[in-house]
């Protein structure tokens, strides 16, 4: 009997100790919301600047020049979470692009046994959406970590125009060498007949991601550059079994063909001149993301409510 009424003291005693450490406690509201784990997804805004780059290969490899122009580029992103380390990301931008191509044509034939020299000026100011699948590989641990990505890449042109100049080069070759005063210059929309209407590419960058924590809550700051190029594809040709591996041309059909109908003009760049075109992009951008985060609800905390 002793022995009971002992084991009931200390059992007595065990849970006063208890409540009063608990009652010693702040007590926190019903509805308090507490930080949970890491979030799984996150979603965010992302801008920037990018500057595109048409690269030329084949034809008569006729020298060009092409100075560096900068356009905006903005969108959204939604991040996957795979662990604590890699995560999948889907992007879509809105980019505004131009770029400059410029070279010089000598011996222009321009009537019977006459020939000119001209200098030639392409100008391009074109929308395009991008479209890219990311896997991202975060290093290291902490509040800054930078991390490295790649992945695929579809952009489609929306609109735009390109103006075609060209200017005769007088005294070509001598130290009176200018340009003339008059300039031929033809404004041309771009459509399907001198722009290919989508383009498969591989975007892949780097950069450095800030944890920034505010009370219960916490947002990812990313900055990162990266660069962008087109894919080969692949075909079998007619004459051979053997798979041929190409670069996607966006010159159009009708342009290498010479049917474009928004193709005559005083400055227009022959495809023929210049081969293939591929277009190209860099760009450097900030991204904002915002955990999608389930929270803790305090002391009346229901299942289902942890991540």
């Amino acid at each position: 009997m002793k022995k009971a009424n002992f084991l009931l003291f200390l059992a007595f005693s065990f849970l006063c100790s208890t409540a009063e450490a608990q009652f010693n406690k702040p007590i926190k509201p019903a509805y308090s919301r507490v930080a949970s784990s890491e979030a799984k997804y996150n979603v965010g805004i992302t801008g920037g600047l990018n500057s595109t780059y048409w690269f030329h290969a084949g034809g008569t490899k006729t020298k060009y020049n092409q100075p560096f122009h900068f356009g905006i580029i903005g969108g959204l992103s939604v991040e996957r979470m795979l662990n604590n380390s890699n995560s999948i990301s889907l992007e879509g931008l809105y980019a505004m692009r131009n770029t400059q191509l410029n070279y010089e044509v000598l011996n222009f034939p321009v009537g019977i046994n006459q020939s000119k020299n001209f200098y030639r000026e392409l100008d391009v100011d074109y929308q395009e959406v991008n479209v890219q699948a990311l896997f991202t590989h975060y290093l290291g641990q902490g509040n800054f970590r930078p991390y490295i990505y790649a992945g695929p890449r579809v952009s489609v042109p929306l609109s735009g125009k390109t103006v075609w100049q060209k200017t005769e080069i007088l005294n070509y070759g001598t130290t009176n060498q200018q340009l003339s005063q008059t300039t031929t210059i033809d404004t041309v929309p771009m459509t399907a007949q001198n722009m290919w209407q989508w383009n498969l590419g591989v975007v892949a960058g780097a950069g450095i991601m800030y944890k920034l924590t505010v009370g219960n809550y916490y947002f990812l700051i990313k900055a990162d550059v990266s660069a962008h190029a087109s894919l080969a594809y692949f075909t079998f040709l007619n004459e051979s079994p053997f798979v041929h591996a190409s670069l996607l041309n966006s010159f159009t059909y009708e342009e290498q063909q010479g049917t474009s109908q928004n193709v005559i003009g005083a400055g227009y760049i022959d495809p023929y001149l210049l081969g293939m075109r591929f277009n190209t992009d860099a760009a450097v951008k900030i991204t904002l993301m915002f955990p999608l985060k389930k929270q803790l609800q305090g002391a009346c905390i229901r299942w289902g409510e942890y991540d």
